[in-house]
Order: structure tokens, then sequence, then C-alpha cells
């Protein structure tokens, strides 16, 4: 579709940009070797030391994966076949894991690879905050890290997160898979996410993040039943007024 060079369109978040802006070439997600990966010159990080936290960042990635893919564009000349913009840290990291003998040079690493030169100038400028990660992508990664025997402290320094809400979100880590993805399509909210998080039964909870995600919505008066929210006992209020026989 055609549009006016005078035309504008809002991009996520409310901005109104130039019409050829948003018809920028995007960025492409592919899966590359470790391998083939390094750091460009133009990244603002260049050259620079290995930090401290380097080895807590591999322990991190070694247990939930890359959360945020690294941004990339084409090597020339002698350069590696991918240069990466933003994401050294991350790759440092990976290469620890590798120095380690944990993975090698094949290992697969999701990256997005920007080919357009001015999407490539604001790739080496923009922090990896401008990339927000969904809170179901957090949630998983929270269970990967526990299952992995890292503490909450490790877990909020990686994440960003603090430890309060780490502890929150890690009983949501325990929803099966299908729950996080009804979570993560927007079918469900993150306080019917903890609602189901309350019930015991695994199965249950499968079972009507299914329904959700197969159009039919969230029961909630189902779990309100079954977790006995539904029922009057003898601290309601209103016995004080009639027993629980009237």
């Amino acid at each position: 579709m055609t549009r006016s060079a005078s035309r504008k369109t809002a991009a996520p978040g409310g901005v109104t940009t130039p019409a050829s802006a948003a018809s920028a070439p995007s960025r492409r997600q592919m899966t590359v070797c470790l391998g083939d990966l390094d750091i460009a010159p133009e990244n603002l990080r260049h050259g620079e030391a290995p930090d401290d936290d380097i080895p807590q960042l591999a322990d991190t990635i070694a247990a939930a994966g890359l959360l945020q893919f690294p941004t990339v564009r084409p090597g020339t000349g002698d350069e590696a076949a991918h240069m990466v913009l933003d994401g050294r840290r991350r790759l440092l990291a990976l290469r620890l894991l590798r120095d380690s003998g944990a993975i090698n040079d094949e290992h697969p690493v999701e990256v997005f690879v920007e080919t357009d030169r001015a999407r490539q100038a604001a790739a080496v400028v923009l922090t990896n905050t401008a990339v927000p990660v969904h809170v179901a992508d957090v949630i998983a990664a929270i269970g990967r890290m526990l299952k992995a025997r890292l503490g909450v402290k490790a877990i909020a320094r990686a994440l960003g997160y603090g430890e309060i809400e780490i502890r929150r979100l890690a009983a949501l880590s325990a929803l099966p898979a299908v729950a996080l993805e009804a979570l993560k399509t927007g079918r469900i909210t993150l306080r019917q996410a903890r609602l189901l998080a309350r019930l015991k039964d695994a199965e249950a909870q499968a079972e009507m993040a299914q329904a959700v995600l197969d159009g039919y919505g969230l029961p909630e008066w189902r779990i309100q039943e079954q977790l006995g929210q539904g029922r009057i006992t003898d601290r309601d209020p209103r016995c004080g007024l009639v027993t629980l026989a009237l």
C-alpha cells in the first residue's frame, strides 16, 4: 500500500512518526551460530573488558535462555558473519559458557538482524528497556531459574525486578504452559492468572486455560467455588444477624 510522504502514522506508545519511518524495513529474526557473532566496532561498549557481573549473567542465560535477543547487522569484509550492535554483555556471557565447555561455537543464538542503515544506528543507542519483555516470558524465565536452583536475589538482579515482585511472579511459575500462553496473548489478565495459580490441581488449571484459548473465557466462579470462597462460613459478618441454618 502506497502512502503520501507527508502523511503520518501513529507508532506504538502513541508517538507519531512519518510514514516513511513506518514503512522502513522491519528487523528479521533468525537463528545463527555463536561462532558467527562478534561485537560491532560501533557498539558503544566495543573494546571494553567484561565487567564483574558477566559470570552471573552467564548463569542466568544457562538457566533461562536469552529473554532479549541481540540485535546484529550483517558483517562486511573480514568481519564475522553477524556483528552485534546491541547485546555485547549477552555475547560475552555466551562466550564464557563456551569457554567453560557448557556450549560450543555451534550453539544456536536467536538474533534480530537489521539491514537498514538508519535502524542499525538506532540499535546502537537503544537500550534493552526499549524492547519490553512480556510478563508471561518473565514468569517462565523465573520458573526455569528456580529449577536451576538460582536464588531470588540472583534472579531479581538478573531480570531487573525487585525481590518482592520476583516472589510474587514466582508463585505463577508453576502454571502450565497453556496458561502462560493465555496470559501472553491477552486472553487472561495477571489478576486472573494469580487466581488460576491458587488452584492445586494442575490438570484443572490446564483445562481452564485451554478453554480460554478456545474462546470460552475464564469461569472465575468455578475457581472461586473450588477454593471454597463461594460458601458462607461462621466468619462471615452476616452470621451476626442470622445463623448458618437460616
